[in-house]
């Protein structure tokens, strides 16, 4: 097992516990196994021990390491107490083959919060609510229109899922997309593939708009419709990306 010492532009602190929490996911660190002792771990990274132990309180928060008395710390199972905010940091350490599958199954996990959103939304989505989403998705189709950059429609189409979440009074709905809208951060080729054609979003959410001008009876047996088109959406993502994500690999390895 190797340490890098940390880049001088990343915060020593974050870079101490990207470095450990990397080696973890990528299961150079197995669970139950001891770190190296402070001395050693800090001189691998090259950091003041202070540095090094504020980054490891930052892993023990996450769930990836404990601390015990007289053994130093000790690495957890991150798959039994981690939390879905790991998602970033496990695309990170993936290779291309289980990006794509990590990406795969994270949309998955996003279809069915959907389906629950879009129960929620056929019985408290009201016309108010409805004008706002229709509002954001306006906005998006001028950017869209526009041939804006991928960071612009990338924002743009999150203030319609922010709408989205509004319309449906969840605070929970809107913590759990919070992982999704990180990886979209943290994974610039999936961001690429997701709007390669960003028509074909706009066209997705005047759907989902033209489905909650609809009377909520009949909102709520269209549901698996609108499901649907998330699903085709996703199915055309995940086709463009095995390419750019090979190409990543390729270009980490030169």
């Amino acid at each position: 097992m190797t340490f890098t010492r940390v880049p001088a532009r990343e915060s020593a602190v974050d870079a101490c516990a990207r470095a450990v929490r990397e080696a973890i996911l990528r299961g150079e660190l197995r669970p139950g196994e001891r770190l190296p002792p402070e001395r050693d771990l800090a001189d691998r990274l090259g950091v003041a021990r202070l540095t090094l132990r504020a980054g490891l309180a930052k892993l023990a928060a996450a769930g990836l390491v404990a601390a015990r008395q007289g053994s130093g710390y000790v690495v957890q199972d991150f798959r039994q107490r981690g939390g879905p905010d790991l998602v970033p940091g496990l695309l990170a350490a993936a290779g291309p083959t289980e990006t794509v599958a990590v990406v795969a199954e994270l949309l998955s996990v996003r279809r069915a919060l959907a389906r629950v959103l879009l129960e929620r939304l056929s019985t408290t989505a009201g016309p108010a609510e409805v004008a706002a989403v229709d509002a954001a998705v306006d906005a998006l189709a001028r950017l869209a229109g526009a041939g804006a950059a991928i960071d612009e429609l990338a924002a743009a189409d999150l203030a319609v899922v922010r709408a989205l979440i509004d319309a449906a009074s969840s605070a929970v709905l809107g913590l759990c997309i919070n992982p999704v809208v990180a990886v979209l951060s943290e994974l610039p080729e999936l961001r690429a593939a997701v709007y390669a054609d960003p028509g074909d979003n706009v066209r997705g959410y005047r759907t989902l708009v033209g489905w909650l001008r609809l009377a909520p009876a009949v909102r709520r047996k269209g549901v698996e419709r609108i499901v649907e088109v998330l699903a085709a959406l996703d199915v055309a993502a995940l086709g463009r990306l095995p390419a750019a994500i090979r190409s990543r690999g390729t270009r980490r390895r030169s």
